[in-house]
């Protein structure tokens, strides 16, 4: 597939990206949440740098969309390869291992809190910054952190005014941050795969185009049986031509223009869509080695 390349920075993004910087002074816990099906993709690469010498939690969102034995690869990926101090597959949609979730999150704190008691304070909060890219899960994450607790703790000494950090529980502070992404994707299967899962809106690239290069990876991990399965595809159904196979699709499951030609806009729509509800299958689409 050849994308062109695409080039967005808003100005609420390099705001974003600044004020993440001025924080991370007083942050103690960077929860990052990434997509478990493009682990890779989905990843910022500017939050490592901020969240330097600061404890990292990772969270694998969308898990119940990935099978297990997936998410333990990523899961000792990330881990070996000094990317978190800790890894956790969630679901935020569902509210899968948010028990696990704190318990980590506890865990990543106890020294802190030991340092600052030590010193004679009784009284100790333990700040954690939710960063990620757009439309990865992060507002679903923190509604379910927040709970029907939410306060508004306001500014403090020291934090960089006009910040509003909400207290989920005693000593337990959050920050939200707004989603950023990368002034423009290098590699464009980043950007392809982003489009796949929904990280980035439909309209952006074409749809026939992503929907092709999918099923090209379907191909590649040996799930095209999925695709001859839900959409009752023939064996002559499946070639070695991957915008062919889009084209018998929306022929097998009368996706037909008023002219009769088969409705291959309609068909790309609807393939990412069973994907991404897990209709599909469970698997992600990033190489591993």
């Amino acid at each position: 597939m050849s994308m062109t390349k695409i080039n967005w920075y808003p100005g609420h993004m390099k705001k974003t990206k600044d004020m993440m910087k001025d924080t991370m002074d007083v942050i103690d816990i960077v929860l990052e949440i990434v997509d478990a099906r493009i682990p890779l993709s989905s990843k910022n690469p500017e939050i490592k740098r901020f969240a330097k010498n600061k404890k990292r939690l990772m969270l694998l969102n969308k898990s119940d969309l990935v099978g297990k034995e997936e998410l333990e690869y990523w899961r000792k990926y990330f881990l070996d390869n000094d990317f978190a101090d800790e890894v956790v597959a969630i679901s935020a949609e569902k509210g899968t291992n948010m028990t696990l979730l704190f318990k980590k999150i506890d865990e990543l704190s106890k020294d802190k809190i030991a340092k600052l008691k030590a010193k004679g304070l009784k009284s100790v909060s333990i700040r954690i910054m939710v960063a990620g890219i757009p439309n990865v899960g992060k507002s679903r994450l923190i509604n379910r952190i927040v709970g029907k607790s939410k306060t508004g703790v306001g500014n403090k000494p020291g934090f960089t005014r006009g910040k509003q950090w909400v207290r989920i529980k005693d000593g337990l502070e959050l920050l939200d941050t707004p989603g950023i992404l990368w002034p423009k994707f290098e590699n464009e299967e980043v950007g392809v795969n982003l489009a796949i899962c929904g990280a980035i809106k439909d309209e952006i690239l074409p749809a026939e185009e992503v929907a092709s290069t999918f099923i090209g990876k379907m191909r590649e991990l040996n799930k095209l049986d999925s695709l001859k399965k839900l959409y009752k595809l023939e064996d002559s159904d499946i070639t070695d031509n991957d915008l062919e196979i889009l084209h018998n699709m929306a022929i097998r499951t009368g996706m037909i223009k008023k002219s009769g030609y088969p409705d291959t806009l309609q068909a790309s729509y609807k393939i990412l869509r069973d994907y991404r509800s897990g209709k599909l299958g469970l698997f992600g689409i990033e190489k591993r080695s």
